[in-house]
């Protein structure tokens, strides 16, 4: 069930990217600034929230590795 859910949440997200998408389509060609700035606005929010879900996802699978910057600190 955990992984029908995790599905439905991504496709939506990239639903409302491709929506943003679409908006700065439509505003390129109406010539309409406002809907190419809510376009690029909504396009970089979900992009950015389906980073965030991938990366917590990975985290939590421990596919991601803490940098070691205590271990050899980069030469002065």
């Amino acid at each position: 069930m955990k992984t029908i859910a995790s599905w439905l949440v991504l496709f939506i997200i990239l639903l409302i990217a491709g929506g943003g998408i679409s908006l700065i389509r439509y505003g390129i060609f109406a010539g309409t600034w406002w809907a190419i700035v809510l376009g690029i606005v909504i396009a970089v929010l979900a992009t950015a929230y389906l980073g965030g879900f991938i990366y917590y996802r990975d985290k939590k699978n421990g596919r991601v590795k803490r940098p070691d910057l205590f271990r050899n600190p980069p030469p002065k």
